[in-house]
Formats: C-alpha cells, sequence, structure tokens
C-alpha cells in the first residue's frame, strides 16, 4: 500500500509539472463596476440568482438600475431581458440606453427562451433576466432542468447571467443573494442614487467550484453609490 501511494503521488507531481495547477479551487468572477457587488464577488461564466420579493419594496429595482449603469460606465455592454415587460429605463441616461439591448417579454417562457438564444451566443458577457413580477405560477412551470441547461451554456459562451426572481428557485445558481432595504416614503422622492446606501445585500448560498458542495453564510452590507 505504500508503494501504490507513492506512485500516486509520484503521478500527481508529474502531472502538476506538465500541465500546471488546476485553477478549480478559484472562482472567478464577474467586475460589475459596482462596489458592493464587487466585493460579494459574483462569480463569471455561471447563474447567479437574486431574489427581490414584492413585499421588500423597491431595493431589487435599484439593484438593478445601479448595476446597469456601473457596469455600462466601466464600458461593458449588457443584455436584459424584461420577462413582464416592466422595466422603466427613465432611470438610466441616454449613454447608458446605448449599451444595452433591452428584450421585452410578457411571459416567463419567451423570457427564458431567449436567455437561452442570448447565453448561447455569447456575444456579451452580461445578461439579466428581470423575473420578479412574473406570476409565481409561471416560475413554478419552469422545471429545474431548464436552469441547468442554462448554467452550462453560461460555462460554456463565458456569460455571466444574473436572474432576479421573486423567490429562490434556482438550485444550479451559482450564487443566491437577497436584495432589501428599509425605505421611509419620506424618501422615496429623491433619485435612485440617493436611496442606494439604504440597499442590504445577503449571501443565501455560495457555491465554490463546479464539483463542490454549497457553502452556506449570511453576508449583510450596505451598498456604496
Amino acid at each position: 500500500m505504500p508503494a501504490t501511494s507513492d506512485k500516486i503521488l509520484h503521478l500527481r507531481q508529474l502531472l502538476a509539472e506538465r500541465f500546471g495547477q488546476s485553477g478549480m479551487a478559484v472562482e472567478e468572477v464577474y467586475s460589475t463596476g459596482f462596489k458592493a457587488l464587487d466585493e460579494i464577488g459574483l462569480p463569471r461564466a455561471a447563474i447567479t440568482e437574486i431574489v427581490s420579493s414584492p413585499q421588500a419594496g423597491p431595493g431589487g429595482a435599484l439593484l438593478l438600475y445601479g448595476l446597469l449603469h456601473a457596469s455600462i460606465q466601466k464600458g461593458d455592454r449588457a443584455v436584459l431581458i424584461d420577462g413582464k415587460d416592466s422595466f422603466q429605463p427613465q432611470g438610466l441616461r441616454q449613454a447608458d440606453l446605448d449599451r444595452l439591448l433591452w428584450t421585452r417579454c410578457r411571459q416567463a417562457g419567451e423570457a427564458i427562451k431567449a436567455a437561452d438564444l442570448i447565453v448561447r451566443d455569447g456575444n456579451i458577457p452580461l445578461v439579466l433576466l428581470l423575473l420578479t413580477l412574473n406570476p409565481a405560477s409561471e416560475l413554478r412551470r419552469v422545471p429545474p432542468t431548464v436552469w441547468h441547461r442554462l448554467q452550462m451554456l453560461a460555462e460554456k459562451s463565458a456569460v455571466t447571467l444574473l436572474v432576479f426572481t421573486p423567490a429562490a428557485q434556482i438550485g444550479s445558481a451559482r450564487l443566491r443573494l437577497s436584495v432589501s432595504g428599509v425605505f421611509p416614503l419620506g424618501k422615496l422622492h429623491r433619485c435612485r442614487s440617493e436611496l442606494l446606501p439604504a440597499l442590504d445585500l445577503q449571501i443565501e448560498r455560495r457555491r465554490v467550484g463546479r464539483e463542490r458542495g454549497c457553502d452556506d453564510e449570511e453576508l449583510c452590507r450596505a451598498v456604496c453609490a
């Protein structure tokens, strides 16, 4: 048995010298330019689920606008797949809209088909799938295999896919965040940049690597505009 173990160790050493150390233990991250998300680290070429229930107030919408503005200002292009045709572009500058492809859908199934095509294409590094206002009955009809396929497509095309949902449901997501915040009525008249610091982001689950288990951790952190 010791001789066999020595041979295995020797083989591992030869493989490391010939091909280098495996990078699987290091999770590549996608830089959005949005400080709070970049501190958490969005996994590149993977699905991140962002849970924002309607009862949590405007937190999800604020995060969406802040993320779009920051990533576009950084020089990236982005695709927004709007699952319920609910996005209001007035919050973004015209220069931001010029680098945003807005795909307007009315049903979750239609939006997921659009995401499949765009992620498969792989020409735009950041894709956002907005399903927050889609009925729960629609989302429940999406089988887990659909999300697994999107995860595999994201890995293959190196696309970072962020899916906004009203409740956690994507088991294959590499990272799951929940967004909330306290927004008194007296402050809702302020511009979005002034409301961003009231956002709270919480890590509900993080899956490191393709073959590792999920490590559950929690994080509440104020977003910096």
